[in-house]
């Protein structure tokens, strides 16, 4: 059991948590969510004692902590073999690491494989097995599910359900959430507050405790209005005895009925900077690929592919990791030539491509500056513009470094969405992205009058954003939704 009382955490002079208390149960399997940017992974940090807390005090009632970071990196020349050999020692022989590989399906891995060459789902399974050598019986993770595809999803549902002990995990997949949690801990108004439930369980709680609490606040201020007219008329008794009476009575009660127990308005976290213009072509063709073939190597990637995207169609690209999905955008986008066959965009088609990889920000510039290069905005409104994707001002002087992974994919989305497309190709727009960020994005797409060629590993998402078609990368063939 983990009791974590009155945790308080400023950085750079703000506060980023007060007053945070919460009790992990022994089996709990528990969620941490909240926008980003707003203390989840110091929390974490915090928790793992990593970073120093300002204030509070937390009990570790024997538990064992393993931790899963969100980057998973590996040096450049260690093998398979050379990393799993390093787990062996004398706490942890080598027969519990071998058991421990079965359990998470890598048996028969191949020991001459470069780590840095796995899959991201293997990766995380060989980093998961790294947790596990400790004997761990509280699991720490954050975004564990980033880079995997549905099936590494699917196979980390179990992995969760089947483990014994307690997990804490900040998380933003509200599909992952809803099928393996059984408490949600939210950050919001630098606060912690507690739900029992899943992610659903948990929408449905707040929205209720949301609209209590407006109703609370707009009874508080008919009070407070009430009071200010009966403290305004005792100010205006001639009396000066019975004035001075008066207007002390009406300050006791303002005290007592107001301000003592006053309930602040509740200051939604919106992102309403991300829309999507486009127009309408319903029977062009936005997309062709005929007879496809993609080779590495000797490695076939995928052969003789053949589809098209016409109007304002939907189509949502399938398929494991590793079965070419970014692949097929490069081509299609025309930063990668195929071994063989055709792919274009049709004629007069103003298309935009988010790539899934945001490396190529420079991370030097401020967002300023960034704003301005990648922009038409003149510099009076950049601020206005951020402050749309829920960045405060002091974000215009902050380097692109500083920012969280999920704040650089906000920005970046937010500066996509300023040129007009008809056709929009998405290659996994949602890594990174906090719950609301991505509500916002869902609610852009839905409204988008033009085409999309979708790319996600997010279901909630691809349920929200509607498409008509799935092109299963597997097979080749494509299906109506």
């Amino acid at each position: 059991m983990i009791v974590a009382k009155n945790i308080s955490k400023s950085v750079r002079g703000e506060t980023l948590l007060k007053d945070v208390s919460f009790v992990l149960s022994n089996g709990d399997k528990c969620a941490l969510i909240g926008p980003n940017g707003c203390g989840k992974s110091t929390l974490l940090n915090i928790l793992l004692g990593n970073v120093e807390r300002d204030g509070g005090l937390i009990q570790n009632e024997g538990e064992q902590v393993g931790y899963l970071p969100q980057l998973i990196e590996f040096s450049d020349n260690i093998t398979a073999a050379q990393y799993v050999t390093d787990l062996v020692n004398e706490t942890t022989p080598k027969h519990r690491i071998e058991a421990i590989l079965t359990r998470l399906g890598l048996s028969n891995y191949d020991g001459t494989q470069k780590m840095v060459t796995l899959s991201e789902g293997q990766k995380m399974k060989f980093a998961l097995a790294q947790t596990l050598s400790i004997n761990p019986t509280l699991i720490l993770l954050d975004e564990p599910t980033n880079h995997l595809d549905i099936e590494g999803i699917v196979w980390f549902e179990r992995f969760i359900k089947s483990f014994e002990g307690t997990v804490l995990m900040i998380s933003h997949d509200r599909r992952f959430l809803d099928n393996v949690v059984n408490k949600i801990f939210e950050i919001d108004e630098k606060r912690l507050s507690v739900f029992a439930g899943n992610y659903s369980d948990y929408k449905a709680q707040k929205q209720t405790l949301l609209h209590r609490r407006e109703i609370e606040f707009r009874s508080q201020e008919r009070k407070r209005k009430q009071l200010e007219v009966l403290l305004e008329n005792a100010r205006k008794v001639k009396d000066g005895k019975s004035r001075g009476k008066r207007v002390r009575a009406a300050k006791k009660r303002m005290d007592r009925e107001v301000l003592k127990n006053e309930i602040e308005k509740y200051q939604p976290y919106e992102i309403d900077g991300i829309s999507f213009d486009g127009s309408i072509h319903r029977h062009k063709k936005m997309i062709t690929i005929e007879n496809l073939t993609q080779k590495f190597g000797d490695n076939t990637i995928f052969a003789d592919l053949n589809f098209e995207l016409v109007g304002h169609e939907r189509i949502w690209i399938y398929g494991p990791n590793g079965t070419g999905k970014t692949t097929l955008l490069q081509i299609i986008t025309q930063n990668l030539k195929p071994t063989s066959g055709k792919a274009g965009i049709g004629v007069n088609v103003n298309y935009g491509y988010f790539e899934q990889n945001q490396a190529h920000l420079p991370l030097e510039s401020t967002v300023e500056e960034f704003v301005a290069k990648t922009t038409s905005l003149p510099y009076s409104k950049i601020f206005g513009f951020l402050s749309g994707l829920s960045f405060d001002r002091e974000y215009l002087s902050r380097a692109l470094a500083a920012l969280s992974p999920g704040e650089r994919a906000r920005l970046s989305l937010g500066i996509f969405t300023q040129n007009e497309y008809n056709l929009l190709i998405l290659d996994e727009p949602t890594n990174h992205l906090d719950i609301w960020t991505k509500e916002a994005v869902e609610q852009a797409l839905r409204e988008f009058k033009g085409a999309i060629l979708l790319v996600s590993h997010d279901r909630y998402f691809v349920e929200q954003v509607g498409a008509h078609k799935i092109l299963n990368l597997q097979t080749g063939n494509i299906t109506l939704l």
